[in-house]
């Protein structure tokens, strides 16, 4: 029997370039959805580090919603998060710039 595959180690920035890459080609997508793809380990995690600007690499912009998905063999209905990405983090100015 395979040993379950692991996250990819790479760092908080290079997962989310990966999230975000995702979303821009299915917004409003799951955690679920999101995850089985994007391979981040913790997807909630890199949701919330996404839109934080005092992070470095940071400062993406995710509209959060809402879908109904069927449960209990279709006789209810649940919602579900879904993210949407808006845009990327914006380019910080050189302060050091030595012109």
């Amino acid at each position: 029997m395979a040993a379950p595959a692991k996250p990819q180690e790479d760092t908080r920035p290079e997962q989310a370039v990966r999230v975000a890459n995702f979303l821009e080609k299915h917004p409003a997508s799951t955690q679920k959805e999101i995850d089985a793809v994007c391979d981040t380990g913790c997807i909630s995690k890199v949701l919330s580090e996404m839109v934080r600007t005092d992070l470095y690499g940071m400062g993406y912009g995710i509209a959060r919603g809402w879908r109904q998905i069927p449960c209990a063999g279709g006789t209810h209905v649940r919602e579900v998060r879904t993210y949407t990405l808006l845009h990327r983090p914006r380019a910080q100015p050189d302060l050091f710039n030595t012109e």
